[in-house]
């Protein structure tokens, strides 16, 4: 059991092993945009996956689990990416709206191109599923800490974009 804990953390935390930007100046990530933004990029990840990965065990169930228990936070991670792109200039509606689709984009390029998708995502469902409520962030914070996430890196003209795209 514990192995296997470990192996999901460890997909997760390669999914979420993009760099971390500490704000410096107005088009820089905060912590908290660089946590919204992961918890995003897992929320899609699964979106993706449950779509995706068809085989006996259904993926919806264990998605609409996941979005119940931690449809809140969701929401606030959410927020705070919206925000993000009003504090960065241009159209933030617009911008928001791309990066939305690059994610779900990206994460189905995926899982068309790589074999082990679907696998990997059972094991993200696996571990997702012992988080508990509120505390999805904590969670999604402590895996890129493990990953060795340099912090600082993420400036420039769009580096939400950047960060989330950057694997």
């Amino acid at each position: 059991m514990r192995f296997r804990s470990i192996l999901a953390g460890t997909a997760l935390a390669t999914l979420l092993s993009a760099g971390v930007a500490i704000a410096q100046n107005a088009n820089c990530l905060t912590n908290d945009e660089a946590v919204a933004i992961k918890a995003r990029m897992l929320q899609t990840e699964l979106m993706v996956a449950t779509l995706s990965c068809r085989r006996a065990i259904s993926h919806e169930a264990a998605y609409n689990s996941f979005i119940d228990r931690h449809s809140a936070e969701l929401q606030r991670h959410n927020r705070i990416i919206q925000q993000h792109f009003g504090r960065t200039g241009g159209n933030a509606q617009r911008r928001y709206d791309t990066f939305t689709t690059a994610l779900a984009n990206d994460a189905s390029n995926r899982s068309l191109g790589a074999a082990d998708f679907c696998d990997t995502s059972y094991k993200l469902f696996d571990a997702i599923a012992a988080v508990e409520r509120g505390r999805l962030g904590a969670y999604v914070a402590a895996l890129t800490g493990e990953a060795g996430i340099r912090t600082g890196e993420q400036c420039g003209r769009d580096p939400a974009m950047q960060f989330a795209l950057a694997r």
